[in-house]
């Protein structure tokens, strides 16, 4: 007699055959994503310190990466902790000559053609000034407006190119042959945000930042960067191109710090707890030019 279907046993052993395959597509599909996942955050890493770079020997300016870590939102009992890894590169613009009360003047820039003058009280847009004074420090920004104003000041301030001290001279600012007197414009602070501005501070405006995907960070489970996830901010470190105390060499490159950083993802462990997870190290960019 000619059978015309399939057993129960038949039919349990196809279901649980279909089951295994496709728990297995999904592991694969999972690991697939998790590697372009990581691949991409180190290309974009690797990426934005090469620019970094790049923009360091084109302009002949020392460039500062700053990488920290950021709390986006706190673990609960329904949600997982997201923390993201943020940076920034800042060029050098030059430093300040003088400080009229709240106001950070720098005598040598032509900062009125470059931002709007504000005649009135300040208020709107604010931007970061970062000072770059010391390649150790960690991040260093205040917040002033992205509107410039002239000092009401009738000092000048002169910086010793050899020394660094600064002289200050009172009186009529000097009015060269044939023309008005000077006028020295400067940065009026709006958050100063605790950092301690003084004649001769270095600053610089950031031009690029990167943020990573939701748990990824700077960093690896050693801690080079951040070792308390649930305060990733205290992990702070810059990077300088061209930042020797000569003026950049393109010769050494004349790099300080680290050239390359360690980049881990937050993965849950048995207990659900995020712990990081090295992936890699971004590449060095000073190879990358040569």
């Amino acid at each position: 007699m000619t059978r015309k279907g399939f057993t129960l046993l038949e039919l349990l052993v196809v279901v649980g055959i279909m089951g295994l395959l496709g728990t297995a597509s999904i592991g694969a599909y999972r690991s697939i994503t998790r590697g372009m996942e990581e691949r991409g955050a180190l290309q974009n890493a690797s990426q934005f310190m090469h620019a970094a770079f790049q923009r360091a020997m084109i302009d002949r300016q020392p460039t500062a990466v700053y990488v920290w870590n950021e709390t986006l939102q706190s673990s609960t009992a329904d949600q997982n902790e997201i923390v993201v890894g943020k940076a920034v590169a800042v060029r050098r613009a030059g430093r300040i000559t003088g400080i009229d009360g709240n106001y950070l003047l720098d005598e040598f820039a032509d900062l009125n053609l470059t931002y709007p003058v504000s005649e009135g009280s300040q208020s709107g847009s604010t931007m970061f000034l970062y000072q770059l004074d010391n390649v150790q420090d960690g991040l260093k920004r205040s917040r002033v407006y992205d509107s410039v104003r002239k000092s009401t000041a009738n000092e000048i301030y002169l910086l010793d190119p050899v020394g660094g001290a600064a002289e200050q001279t009172t009186g009529a600012l000097p009015a060269p042959p044939g023309s008005g007197a000077i006028d020295i414009y400067g940065f009026e602070i709006e958050n100063q945000n605790g950092v301690t501005w003084e004649v001769g501070s270095a600053y610089g405006f950031e031009f690029m930042s990167l943020e990573l995907p939701h748990n990824f960070i700077f960093g690896n489970s050693q801690g080079d960067y951040s070792n308390d996830i649930s305060n990733p901010v205290a992990g702070e470190k810059k990077l300088v191109f061209g930042g020797g105390a000569g003026g950049y060499d393109s010769r050494s490159q004349n790099t300080k710090g680290d050239k390359t950083i360690k980049i881990s993802a937050l993965r849950q462990d048995q207990s659900g707890n995020l712990k990081p997870v090295e992936i890699g190290t971004t590449a060095d960019p000073t190879e990358e030019a040569s």
